[in-house]
């Protein structure tokens, strides 16, 4: 039933007068508007055929035989409990206290005989439009409340005194206690680093923030909170979503550890096999048959990258676990830049690519950064443009100041990066085509480590498709001092 169409819904209506003639003009004037009829002579077979058919309006005579009109709307009203049922009265009598008794009664309008056909019709459709309003809102508030209690998430709702009004299943599993006993309470209670006020002003909007709840029983868990204002009419309201992540938590600590540990594990014996190996490449050892010196330098080179591939999964995982060890110090921005460059022209010349710098900047500028995690992310900006751009092709470095932060853009002609895969872009060990990492190598760590690190020195990166074709990475770091 498509909403608010009016027309396209039949409703059931009961017609009840002691007249036969009347009955008739009433059924006729319902049915032509499209709904159905239950007729009913007097107010005890009007009782009975309710309770029997449960129709959606009622249009009933107040002086009938038996049981009057008056008392019909009362039972009628009292047998509907919550639902709303309209009822319109018609009748003979006149006097203001006649049409009081009615609407004391329950009934939702009145109407003299002998009633107005035009009348009659239009409080009917102005009634059943607003009963078919009614019906679908009750419809959709059902659906509401069936996703709500079927949801996994954990859902609150808190009034503007921070008071929780209603929560679903989930959040009453969440917090261990029955659903009637939370109503009423403070939602600090249970959240205390819950800050309102920073929300209502848009500090988190759209976010979602790790938080720490306590139940009424037991340990404290972690959670996953979104959080969002509603407003109806005059009335606010917040409406709070819930996840357990204490699991997930679990399993990355794990991930983390295994990988700290692995990592170590392995540069051990790594650093030691590269420096016997490069002992065999040298001087010391020229009674080396001199076929096996590139096999040595097969095995330096292989070895190099692994041990490379070992730090930058340590890096990636202490950054994730917020455990980087940054090395603040100011520098001037463009020297910095240019010794970046300088120690990437070799990786250039080997794809054939002519690496340049470019400054919008004063040679005066500054900026508070730790050098090293700095030219780790600019080192693997320029690394991967180089190694995706065409041969006699230009990769720049751009540097220039854009809304209070230095931006630094790393352009190149390359083939670009598909829209389906802007999603994954910075996500480890994702490479655009698996045959990426056969033609080019790269374990598809470096832009998840940019990221990091960026972060870490507080500041972002993003990518943008070049004008003309090509890539552009574009970073943003603080300028000093902000």
């Amino acid at each position: 039933m498509p909403f608010h169409d009016f027309a396209a819904t039949a409703l059931t209506v009961l017609v009840v007068d002691d007249i036969a003639s009347t009955r008739r003009v009433l059924s006729s004037l319902v049915q032509k508007m499209g709904h159905r009829v239950i007729l009913a002579e007097d107010g005890e077979t009007a009782l009975l055929a309710y309770e029997q058919a449960k129709p959606d309006m009622v249009l009933l005579d107040l002086l009938m035989p038996g049981i009057d009109g008056f008392e019909v709307t009362r039972r009628i009203k009292n047998l509907a409990g919550n639902k709303w049922v309209p009822v319109v009265v018609l009748s003979g009598l006149e006097g203001e206290q006649h049409l009081l008794a009615a609407l004391e009664a329950g009934a939702d309008d009145f109407l003299q005989k002998p009633a107005e056909p035009a009348i009659l019709a239009s409080k009917f459709k102005n009634l059943a439009r607003v009963l078919v309003l009614q019906q679908q809102h009750a419809v959709l508030l059902s659906k509401s409340m069936a996703v709500s209690e079927n949801s996994f998430d954990g859902i609150l709702i808190v009034d503007s005194d921070e008071m929780i009004q209603g929560l679903n299943l989930a959040a009453e599993r969440l917090l261990k206690t029955e659903r009637d006993m939370m109503l009423g309470l403070q939602v600090k209670a249970f959240l205390p680093g819950l800050d309102f006020g920073k929300a209502k002003h848009g500090a988190h909007h759209g976010q979602l923030q790790q938080l720490e709840m306590q139940p009424l029983i037991g340990d404290a868990i972690a959670v996953e909170l979104g959080l969002t204002l509603v407003e109806q009419g005059n009335e606010q309201f917040w409406l709070l979503i819930l996840r357990d992540v204490s699991e997930r938590q679990r399993v990355d600590r794990l991930k983390q550890q295994f990988i700290a540990t692995l990592s170590h594990e392995l540069r051990t014996p790594l650093t030691s096999i590269i420096g016997s190996l490069k002992m065999l490449q040298s001087s010391q050892f020229a009674a080396v048959d001199e076929r096996a010196f590139p096999l040595l330098e097969i095995a330096d080179r292989n070895a190099s990258r692994l041990l490379h591939m070992v730090n930058e999964l340590l890096d990636l995982n202490k950054a994730a676990a917020g455990a980087l060890q940054l090395e603040l110090g100011v520098y001037p921005l463009l020297t910095l830049l240019a010794e970046f460059v300088e120690e990437n022209q070799g990786y250039a010349a080997k794809y054939d690519v002519d690496l340049q710098l470019y400054v919008e900047i004063d040679a005066t500028c500054e900026i508070r950064t730790d050098k090293m995690r700095f030219g780790q992310i600019m080192s693997n900006l320029i690394s991967n443009a180089c190694k995706y751009s065409p041969a006699r092709s230009e990769v720049k470095v751009i540097a220039s100041t854009a809304d209070s932060v230095w931006q630094i853009i790393v352009q190149d002609r390359g083939p670009g990066i598909a829209g389906s895969f802007l999603p994954h872009l910075f996500d480890p060990f994702t490479q655009a085509d698996a045959s990426d990492s056969r033609l080019y190598g790269g374990t598809g760590l470096g832009l998840a480590i940019s990221r990091q690190l960026c972060s870490a020195l507080g500041g972002t990166i993003s990518y943008q498709a070049a004008q003309g074709g090509g890539s552009e990475f574009i970073v943003l770091l603080p300028l000093k001092g902000a």
